[in-house]
């Protein structure tokens, strides 16, 4: 009499019918020719040199405050300020300030300058305050604000006047450390004292400051 197979011995014999059927996965074929190199597209415009985004420059401006009169450490001064959005604590404490003046054609002039303009020896100076620079013009050995003060001495001179037609122009530069060196940006290396005792025109190349103009926001 004929044997049956049963379902489970069934089973386990197809199951090892298709394992002996299947073959080995065979070796990675060789690799196809590269392909032509495609045209090269236009070269496209030269982009203008820009000013290193960390530095701040105003344009040439006058302050459109009235002067007033003040005494800081017993020195009389003839004042006025300018607004500068952007000298900040971090600006103050860690960066580079110039402030510099011209007199119509004349200049320009990084501050302090001093001269004899006005018929006595004084200097233009200013004083860095935060968002704020307040130029100052103080007259040597007097503290007479106007001519109705009496004389301390034959000749004692009256203030010189600060007019509101003088223009200023100030520069930002971040980036000052212990040590007095800047460590970013085209003047990376210099000393604060080297970066003062460069002429505006060094300054202006240097940071590709435009004659006119401004990045102060």
């Amino acid at each position: 009499m004929k044997r049956l197979m049963t379902l489970p011995a069934f089973a386990l014999a197809g199951s090892i019918f298709l394992y002996a059927c299947k073959g080995d996965t065979g070796p990675t074929g060789p690799q196809g020719p590269t392909g032509l190199q495609g045209i090269q597209g236009n070269t496209g415009p030269q982009g203008s040199a820009g000013t290193p985004a960390q530095v701040i420059y105003s344009n040439w401006v006058t302050s459109p405050y009235n002067s007033r009169d003040t005494t800081i450490d017993v020195t009389c001064l003839r004042l006025r300020h300018l607004d500068a959005p952007s000298l900040t604590s971090a600006m103050l404490n860690q960066g580079v300030q110039i402030t510099y003046m011209r007199v119509g054609s004349i200049g320009p002039y990084m501050l302090p300058y001093t001269s004899d303009a006005g018929g006595a020896t004084n200097t233009v100076n200013c004083i860095y305050n935060f968002q704020k620079i307040f130029v100052y013009r103080h007259t040597f050995n007097t503290c007479r604000f106007n001519s109705g003060i009496a004389e301390a001495y034959p000749g004692q001179p009256v203030l010189v006047n600060l007019p509101q037609s003088l223009e200023y122009r100030y520069v930002l530069i971040p980036g000052l450390i212990s040590g007095g060196r800047l460590i970013s940006g085209p003047a990376a290396g210099y000393s604060q004292d080297q970066i003062k005792s460069m002429s505006y025109d060094q300054i202006i190349n240097l940071f590709k400051i435009p004659a006119n103009g401004t990045n102060e926001k």
